[in-house]
């Protein structure tokens, strides 16, 4: 039965949005330096040819539509954020200058890098283990039975509670060290 949410004919097209995103993203980093400024041409061929190097690799595409909803997702959100601030009576610009100059200035753009690196990172480490796989199959008993995948023992690991309260002592550091030597 098809329902007026049925997406399964753009399955076609999942090809097309990695390669329009790398080629725009491309595109606007390489004629944003100085050396391509004056030669767009060349530029645009780069972000073409690298646009095309993506529709070449399975790995590449299937991380591109794994973290781009994540991304929406995240930017969504941080303008969410925005918005609340300002229904609350707070001007743009001192949200602005909040964010790039004021006490947390420098830790919001590394935390907002964190984020995206996290997702990017997550996204590649689980297309890479759904292609190529840490999951082994052994004979026990003449059947062949699934064991369990390195990536269950690495989210236990990452989950323990020595590991959690490791970070958070880190993080308190972190902060105390920077907060410490900003009054410097």
């Amino acid at each position: 039965m098809v329902t007026p949410l049925d997406v399964t004919a753009l399955k076609q097209f999942s090809g097309l949005f990695p390669f329009l995103l790398v080629l725009v993203l491309v595109y606007a980093i390489l004629s944003w330096t100085d050396f391509f400024k004056e030669k767009k041409g060349i530029a645009a061929l780069l972000a073409v040819i690298v646009a095309i190097m993506t529709l070449l690799s399975p790995i590449a595409i299937k991380t591109i539509n794994m973290m781009a909803p994540w991304f929406v997702l995240f930017i969504i959100f941080g303008v969410l954020f925005i918005l609340a601030y300002m229904a609350f009576g707070i001007e743009k610009s001192t949200i602005i200058e909040a964010i790039t100059k004021g006490e947390y200035g420098g830790t919001f753009g590394t935390w907002v890098m964190a984020i995206m690196l996290i997702i990017g990172l997550g996204s590649l480490f689980t297309v890479v283990n759904e292609e190529v796989g840490f999951r082994k199959l052994s004979a026990e008993n003449g059947t062949m039975v699934e064991k369990p995948s390195e990536e269950f023992g690495f989210w236990q690991t990452v989950f323990h509670p020595k590991i959690l309260g490791m970070v958070l002592v880190l993080l308190v550091a972190y902060f105390t060290i920077s907060k410490m030597s900003s009054g410097l």
